[in-house]
């Protein structure tokens, strides 16, 4: 029983004993006069926290006398002989203490509780919220009416008020601006929910991993454009929802997954960047009420992948973002029979031009995707791999003699034929009804009955390259663009094999 009462003398000497009325375990004078008042966490490893003077009544400042003015929080506090580290703002430890003017908290600080600067509306200007701050409780700076900037330099804070009507900032009516520095890895949920005053776009830091659940919801005034970093993995659940006024978003390369609702309403945007190779995992309402037919830009490698996502081809056509590098590839069926010209890298938007040109023996037959021009032409927009269809000619030129004489193999029989000399343009030696000469446009001319259908028509040259193929009933071929020396032209229908031999003269 003695020892019992000596315990107890001692804590009410060295102010370790809770009066009942008291939330204390001891209190401090700071050189300019505010009284701080504080509660032992941990007696082991001498860590104590901020808290009110009472507990009693909604006013725990009623019978003490409030901070006021610049307010600076030790880090190191002593009592009795014994140093404590200050690692925590309490519950309500400075709540409706309205002449504070402004705070500095030591980076000792880890937590801040709820309601901690509850009411505080004599806070101005910014309020910067430490590195190791590692949470932050519902409501801390609700009502501080008159911060106009939060500095947000915590690097590892996972909690940060627990609702939407408890957000840590909440009716904060004159903050305008929210700053996230380098080294932030994660916003946590709720965290900035409900600034509908923000004038200032959002600045995301390199360093940031995840956004949490509602981290920016109903900041219907943050304006500009909104690019996640790429090291961003996470985006939760209403994460920007009802953002009204963001114009542009651009989404990071490592976005794995974005939660349901988390660009809502975001009627503003004109234009969504997904830089993921790999499709992010979204829900049906992710981009719900977002403006219909804005474009979605995307990976030119991707663009198949994402227009056959079940969630996200919705948002389809896609259009390609950025300068991409694509790979053309284009080989021939067989690799004796003609080379193929062309293949290699492009950017998008690049002019490609391929070209088959045949081995002596072997005509051009099209190519793999069903296109038969040869040369062809286009712009490049994704990947594509395409082979040239070659085959073994019906007619096979072996060689000339001063243009005079060529022999030629048809169906395995050596022909000897005379060339015609002439001034202008081509002329048929083997005459061919359908195959007629255009002197004055250097042109040659086919025409086919409707009942013939025209498959392929092409020109080779002495050594039995393909220069041109194309199809249709009636066209031409412009020769003012080959050199002098003979040629023929095959034409395959549905019916028969046509070919024609000229020399043409381009002087």
């Amino acid at each position: 029983m003695k020892t019992t009462i000596k315990v107890a003398v001692l804590l009410a000497m060295t102010g370790l004993f809770a009066l009942p009325a008291n939330a204390y375990d001891f209190s401090i004078r700071l050189n300019y006069g505010n009284m701080l008042y504080f509660d032992v966490v941990d007696a082991v490893k001498r860590q104590v926290k901020v808290v009110p003077p009472s507990t009693s009544g909604s006013d725990y400042y009623a019978s003490y006398a409030r901070p006021a003015g610049v307010l600076s929080i030790p880090s190191v506090v002593e009592n009795m002989g014994i140093s404590y580290d200050v690692i925590g703002i309490g519950e309500r430890a400075f709540s409706g203490c309205t002449d504070i003017r402004t705070v500095s908290i030591p980076a000792s600080v880890k937590f801040i509780e709820p309601y901690a600067f509850y009411g505080c509306t004599g806070l101005k200007g910014a309020f910067v919220i430490g590195e190791n701050i590692q949470s932050i409780g519902n409501s801390a700076f609700y009502g501080c009416a008159f911060i106009t900037e939060v500095h947000f330099r915590a690097v590892n804070c996972t909690t940060m008020g627990g609702s939407m009507s408890m957000t840590a900032f909440g009716n904060c009516r004159s903050l305008r601006s929210i700053k996230i520095f380098e080294g932030v890895k994660v916003i946590p949920d709720y965290a900035f929910c409900g600034m509908d005053g923000l004038t200032d776009s959002i600045q995301l830091p390199s360093s940031l991993e995840q956004i949490g659940a509602y981290a920016f919801a109903y900041c219907s005034t943050i304006p500009g454009g909104l690019v996640i970093p790429d090291k961003v993995t996470s985006i939760g659940e209403c994460a920007f929802h009802q953002c009204h006024k963001l114009s542009s978003l651009t989404l990071g390369a490592s976005v794995s997954q974005i939660g349901g609702r988390a660009f809502y309403h975001c009627i503003g945007l004109k234009r969504v960047t997904v830089k993921a190779v790999v499709p992010p995992q979204i829900a049906v309402t992710s981009f719900s009420e977002v403006r219909s037919g804005i474009p979605f830009r995307v990976p030119c490698s991707s663009k198949k992948m994402y227009a056959e996502s079940a969630e996200w081809s919705p948002y389809g056509p896609f259009t390609i973002h950025g300068s991409c590098s694509l790979n053309i590839v284009a080989s021939t069926t067989d690799p004796f029979a003609g080379r193929v010209y062309g293949s290699g890298h492009y950017n998008v938007g690049d002019s490609v031009r391929l070209m088959a040109v045949c081995a002596m023996g072997y005509g051009f037959d099209g190519w793999s995707d069903g296109v038969k021009d040869n040369p062809r032409s286009f712009v490049a927009k994704e990947n594509m791999s395409v082979q040239a269809k070659i085959r073994r000619a019906m007619t096979v030129v072996q060689k000339d003699t001063v243009y005079r004489t060529d022999t030629v193999y048809r169906r395995g029989q050596k022909v000897i034929r005379d060339t015609v000399d002439l001034v202008d343009v081509a002329r048929p030696i083997n005459k061919v009804s359908e195959i007629s000469v255009d002197s004055p446009n250097k042109r040659i001319v086919w025409e086919f009955q409707k009942k013939e259908k025209v498959i392929s028509v092409s020109l080779f040259n002495q050594l039995g390259e393909c220069l041109y193929t194309g199809s249709g009933r009636r066209g031409n071929i412009n020769m003012s663009r080959y050199q002098s020396g003979p040629y023929y032209v095959r034409i395959e229908t549905d019916r028969r094999v046509l070919r024609s031999r000229f020399f043409y003269n381009a002087k």
